[in-house]
């Protein structure tokens, strides 16, 4: 069931569910909240570095709190993370399916600013935090190693 919502505020805007608002509204949640931060694990690590805690979906899937203060973790597929930051505009949003525990586990694709094109799986909670939206620029740069 689609519904269309009239938001009057930011404040309203960013307490709506992820079940209420439509896909297409990811784009004006993003730009309400600024420019994210994409860290990026490289490609072959399977969990996170430590440092970022309970935002890594794979490690913490109960209590995943990725993308708290506009600071996402996403695992490159393919190509290299940049070791410096850099801004990318997301170019797609991909295989959205939650798991069992109501993690997505979206596969995006990214230009960066350099004209490569990384490909990444962001785990998260749409009730906590919206999907990458095409269109959407974002600051990527590798993940610290621990």
């Amino acid at each position: 069931m689609l519904r269309t919502v009239v938001v009057t505020s930011l404040a309203a805007l960013l307490s709506l569910s992820a079940t209420t608002i439509a896909r297409p509204a990811t784009v004006a949640i993003a730009q309400a909240r600024g420019v994210r931060t994409l860290l990026v694990v490289p490609e072959g690590l399977r969990f996170a570095p430590r440092t970022v805690g309970r935002r890594d979906c794979i490690a913490y899937p109960r209590d995943c709190v990725n993308g708290v203060a506009g600071i996402e973790i996403a695992y490159a597929i393919s190509g290299t993370p940049p070791a410096r930051t850099q801004i990318g505009t997301v170019l797609t949003d991909t295989n959205c399916q939650a798991d069992s525990y109501g993690i997505s586990h979206c596969t995006n694709r990214i230009r960066l600013s350099s004209g490569r094109v990384l490909t990444v799986r962001h785990d998260h909670s749409m009730m906590n935090d919206p999907c990458l939206a095409p269109g959407e620029r974002v600051r990527v740069r590798a993940a610290a190693r621990n």
